[in-house]
């Protein structure tokens, strides 16, 4: 019962759901399964839904719908300590909170997410295989948040490095996609065109090829 979000998501970014940005298709309903789990008050069930959900909207490009759910579960995460996906939620947590700040222009979005960069710096000084890349990836979308190029080229540049380095193609490819954008907003074509394709590669590495297709259909380029 408790893999059912996961096993969907993973369906959405393998191309095996009709609209990926929702946790909806053959294993689970979102909309009916935190209906149903709220109203039995089973706490850590619901954010395990509401963290899936909001992985896979923001990896679809769903801002809105993420950035809904995440007001409502940010400052939550201690509901999975001692489980991996304590980390999981504050990665997305931050990265939802930055894009949509850039996206906005609110400050409570940087608040959310300065405070996810804080708690995640103690991860990644605690278990840096798993975290450290993905502090560096958050690092480096507060340094393109605030307008600092320079800053944010290094944190991405050490994300995509460490990513690779301990084996995580996932983030990786997550690196290599944020990077794009970057390059892509700051006027180097060139560079995005060639970092957005290294992320199409590795999400096909990891098996993602819904998100791998994704990327295709919504190419800036």
């Amino acid at each position: 019962h408790n893999t059912r979000p996961l096993y969907q998501a993973i369906l959405n970014l393998m191309g095996k759901a009709e609209h990926p940005s929702l946790l909806e298709g053959e294993v689970i309903s979102f909309a009916k399964e935190i209906a149903s789990e709220r109203g039995r008050e089973m706490v850590q069930t619901t954010s395990r839904l509401q963290l899936y959900q909001i992985r896979v909207a923001y990896m679809f490009g769903d801002l809105d719908l993420a950035a809904q759910i995440l007001q409502e579960t940010h400052g939550t995460e201690h509901i999975f300590n001692g489980k991996y996906e304590f980390c999981e939620h504050l990665f997305y947590d931050g990265l939802v909170s930055f894009a949509y700040a850039q996206k906005t222009n609110e400050d409570k979005w940087i608040t959310f997410a300065q405070d996810s960069v804080g708690k995640m710096r103690r991860f990644a000084d605690n278990a840096p295989f798993n975290c450290e890349q993905k502090l560096h990836l958050l690092e480096a979308e507060q340094y393109f948040c605030a307008g600092r190029g320079k800053e944010a080229i290094e944190k991405y540049e050490s994300a995509i490095f460490l990513s690779g380095a301990n084996g995580f193609v996932q983030d990786q490819a997550l690196c290599y996609e944020r990077a794009a954008l970057f390059y892509l907003e700051n006027g180097d074509i060139e560079k995005a065109s060639n970092l957005y394709g290294k992320a199409h590669n590795a999400y096909l590495e990891w098996g993602a090829r819904g998100k791998a297709d994704h990327l295709c259909k919504h190419s800036p380029f």
